[in-house]
């Protein structure tokens, strides 16, 4: 069982492993296998099989990166380590995975050892900001759903680790909820609600996100615009909220208040899904330029074109 602690300078924010820790048993309804995100559908897949959307979705993102025998991923907010192990099974690749929720880590350990991944994938209790991994040591970083609780709508912050610890020319893949424009009157109302429920400091800005890669050293910056391959996956939590809340009201057990914060937030997310104007779901990809991001190449990344055509 591979697991690294956490260092004694890093500080995690209690409101995040409070909602992640208060939310564990829904999660679970979501996912049993412990996925923390939601699933990629595709002509023939079978939309009623929220497990193989969830998996599909992971191999989306995943094969961005030119996964190989051996090589070595970072996976940035990793929950209870699904994907990486997924990853480490699929692809025979070694994954270095970063979650700040202690309980993450030992399920996720645990899982490991069963399925035989433990000598490839490694749970870390730390910082995605802060990896403590060498400059230029993996060969692909990805985030599902996670580089949202970096700092600002930019996520500049997480975007320069990632930006760190990349060999040249290795990529990044994250799939995420992105804003597309600033949010007014209801609308406004409904993205803080969801935000404060899952303990986001926001959603991060589509255009702010691309231009934040290229001042961290990337180019070849591509979106591509998942939002109605999600739908299939995302409408499967209608009959769950209305299980969950039933069978709570039955047993007569009630809701802590984060947890009714965070079902609000996923009823209201469906909605918000549905407000392309405003709100998108999106796979960015990038290719880090250089160790540095600096002289000459920062200058070939300046002059990079983002492609926010939304192909797909």
């Amino acid at each position: 069982m591979t697991v690294s602690p956490a260092t004694q300078t890093q500080v995690f924010d209690p409101k995040v492993t409070a909602h992640f820790r208060a939310s564990a048993e829904l999660y679970r309804l979501w996912s049993p296998e412990g996925h923390l995100h939601f699933g990629y559908w595709a002509w023939p897949m079978n939309p009623f099989r929220r497990k193989l959307m969830l998996e599909a979705l992971v191999h989306h993102v995943v094969r961005e990166l030119e996964p190989e025998p051996q090589k070595c991923f970072a996976d940035l907010g990793c929950g209870y380590g699904s994907a990486a192990r997924l990853v480490a099974q699929a692809y025979d690749a070694r994954v270095e995975a970063f979650t700040v929720v202690e309980e993450q880590v030992q399920e996720g350990a645990i899982a490991a050892v069963s399925d035989g991944t433990h000598d490839r994938v490694t749970m870390k209790l730390r910082d995605f900001r802060d990896t403590g991994l060498p400059d230029a040591s993996v060969d692909g970083v990805y985030a599902l759903e996670s580089l949202c609780y970096g700092t600002g709508p930019d996520k500049s912050d997480v975007l320069g680790e990632a930006a760190r610890i990349l060999k040249p020319g290795a990529r990044l893949a994250t799939a995420d909820g992105f804003l597309v424009k600033k949010a007014h009157g209801l609308r406004k109302t409904m993205v803080d609600t969801i935000t404060n429920g899952w303990a986001l400091p926001c959603f991060p800005d589509l255009k702010r996100f691309a231009h934040a890669l290229e001042a961290n050293g990337f180019t070849n910056v591509q979106v591509e615009d998942l939002s109605w391959k999600m739908g299939p996956c995302a409408l499967h939590g209608v009959p769950l909220l209305a299980y969950t809340l039933a069978k709570r009201w039955l047993s007569g057990e009630g809701m802590e208040p984060l947890e009714k914060a965070h079902l609000r937030s996923c009823a209201l997310g469906i909605l918000l899904g549905t407000q392309h104007s405003l709100f998108r779901y999106c796979m960015v990809t990038a290719t880090r330029l250089s160790a540095s991001g600096c002289g000459a190449d920062a200058a070939e990344v300046g002059s990079s074109r983002v492609d926010m055509s939304f192909a797909g």
